[in-house]
């Protein structure tokens, strides 16, 4: 008789591991869902978040980019303007000695 309350022990400790065992199983399985889920959201936020310094940077770059275009068309714009007035009294000898020319 105690070899066969033995036995029951064992198979009732076996049982008892055995859903311990299962319930440790799903417990795991559970958790390993959560931090799926939990990488996915976060990968998608970093997506995000990337995706909005990537159009921040492109905004800038456009606004730094027509701040230098708008700067070297000034200076473009000055230097045009010095080279007329620096040419003008040569011209305005050059007209008065054709017209000298031309006209007696």
């Amino acid at each position: 008789m105690g070899g066969l309350g033995l036995i029951r022990s064992l198979a009732e400790k076996e049982k008892e591991l055995l859903a311990r065992l299962e319930a440790a199983k799903k417990e795991a399985e559970e958790l390993l869902r959560r931090a799926e889920a939990e990488a996915k959201a976060l990968l998608a936020e970093a997506e995000v978040k990337a995706k909005a310094l990537e159009a921040e940077y492109r905004e800038k770059e456009a606004r730094e980019t027509e701040a230098l275009l708008a700067r070297y068309r000034t200076q473009a714009e000055a230097e045009a303007l010095a080279v007329k007035e620096k040419a003008k009294p040569r011209l305005e000898e050059a007209v008065g000695l054709v017209l000298k020319e031309v006209l007696p």
